[in-house]
């Protein structure tokens, strides 16, 4: 309570001063447009928070909020017409933002795309290509709800590989973030076997994290938005092998212009982390732009390494816990990253 007070209190003062855009010229954050990412649009927060994860959620109530309040400042562009000016460098002066929304699940076909066609906003998902059609969870929301079921419980044998993964005492949503962070796939998808042989999730709570299927992309695509790619597996990819993260560009790649018949050139980092190494593979993979999470930006690849802005339900709350103009500029202008900064370590990393 008295964290949201003083957050609340904060954003209140520097946005009353415009001190955010000033601290946002100093995280860099004023000089680039401003690309807004989310991933799931749900009907209702506190109803899908049970099962979800919920810092991935948005109401679409809440997500109307904050398309009308970036649309009264800035221009929505696609991210075509972002990524031509970036690289021409011409227009860049203008006030424009993009929307983006990351792992290609299904509410965005039945939520985001209704709200987004009313407005006449533009918009890209990335969309991981194997669970696209798929019934079975993504691996992060597969480990979170597991987890979920089996708190209270101990979580030791979870992991039984070289690396050790120590998660007692934790949250679900930070043993999820552990294991993610740490694990390759393979390890994920060994931890994911262990707790679904002690507590399989049903079929109801399985339905809400349903992805799109081709036949949701195709329609999307015809209405004129965007579709990227996210990898093949949603692979935190400064913990593969170079071979791994080879197949997966490519084949991510391959599967969407397959499938839509359409070329694709925009790439985003699954869970934003990222190295040199993985910058040097995603150039490699021929994708002309890539998003991350943070900041930091290649010298070699700036425009593969293109930062977002990522927002949730809580991301514009006040202390009374409603809606706060001040709290989401604060966010959109980079005014809190100068005390949180960024725990990623970029410049390191070679692909194995």
């Amino acid at each position: 309570m008295i964290r949201s007070l003083l957050k609340a209190g904060t954003a209140s003062v520097l946005h009353g001063t415009r001190m955010d855009r000033m601290l946002g010229s100093l995280t860099g954050s004023r000089r680039l447009p401003l690309i807004l990412g989310y991933h799931r649009v749900v009907e209702e927060f506190s109803e899908s928070a049970r099962t979800s994860i919920p810092s991935l959620l948005i109401g679409r109530q809440m997500l109307e909020r904050h398309l009308e309040w970036v649309g009264r400042r800035y221009r929505f562009v696609d991210l075509d017409d972002l990524g031509a000016r970036l690289e021409s460098g011409e227009g860049l002066e203008l006030p424009l933002a993009a929307v983006t929304f990351d792992d290609g699940y299904s509410d965005f076909y039945h939520q985001a795309v209704p709200l987004l066609r009313k407005k006449g906003i533009p918009a890209t998902v990335f969309v991981v290509t194997g669970s696209v059609g798929a019934t079975e969870p993504q691996v992060h929301d597969a480990l979170y709800l597991l987890l979920t079921r089996r708190a209270g419980r101990d979580v030791k044998g979870v992991w039984n590989g070289p690396s050790k993964v120590n998660i007692d005492d934790m949250t679900p949503y930070q043993a999820m973030r552990r294991l993610i962070e740490a694990l390759p796939l393979a390890g994920l998808l060994q931890a994911i076997q262990t707790l679904e042989a002690e507590d399989a999730p049903d079929k109801q709570e399985l339905e809400s994290l349903r992805s799109l299927n081709w036949e949701e992309l195709r329609s999307i695509r015809r209405e004129g938005f965007g579709i990227g790619s996210h990898t093949r597996s949603h692979i935190v990819m400064t913990n593969e092998s170079r071979s791994c993260i080879e197949k997966e560009l490519s084949e991510s790649r391959a599967e969407l212009e397959n499938g839509l018949a359409a070329p694709i050139r925009h790439f985003a980092y699954p869970s934003g982390l990222f190295d040199t190494a993985c910058v040097e593979a995603v150039a490699s993979a021929g994708y002309r732009f890539g998003y991350t999470g943070c900041l930091h930006r290649s010298s070699t690849h700036p425009l593969l390494t293109i930062p977002r802005t990522h927002l949730w339900e809580n991301s514009s709350l006040d202390s009374r816990h409603t809606f706060s103009g001040a709290v989401l500029s604060c966010q959109i202008h980079g005014a809190f990253d100068l005390v949180s900064g960024c725990r990623q370590h970029h410049e390191a990393g070679q692909l194995r």
